[in-house]
């Protein structure tokens, strides 16, 4: 939950994890600044409608998979077809959908989980 009264600095070197069957992901949390660009990174200009202007739009899956590229730093027990993969940008984009959901959940929690400091 984002505090409204004050404004958290994140750290871009801090390493949070998460666990996710036998698999654990590093990541940092999401800063509203970094949030903000990603988000007019992945801005599409929509065709105008009939009667109206040309409309920006946010395609909700691309955005967390941009927000998910920028938040997760490595990981331990990811497999892919061939044994363990290696942590990479390449085979980051191939995370299923849910697990890019988990890790954007999670990022943008300011307050760390329990046993956990930035």
């Amino acid at each position: 939950m984002i505090p409204r009264d004050n404004l958290t600095l994140v750290d871009p070197a801090e390493r949070l994890s998460l666990e996710l069957g036998g698999s654990r992901l590093y990541y940092r949390r999401l800063s509203l600044g970094a949030l903000a660009a990603i988000e007019r990174q992945q801005m599409l200009l929509m065709p105008a409608a009939q009667g109206q202007g040309p409309r920006l739009w946010l395609p909700p899956e691309a955005l967390n998979a941009a927000i998910a590229a920028h938040v997760l730093v490595g990981w331990d027990g990811v497999r892919g077809p061939a044994g363990p993969a290696p942590y990479g940008p390449e085979p980051a984009r191939l995370l299923p959908a849910g697990a890019r959901a988990a890790l954007v959940r999670r990022a943008f929690d300011l307050d760390p989980p329990d046993g956990e400091t930035p």
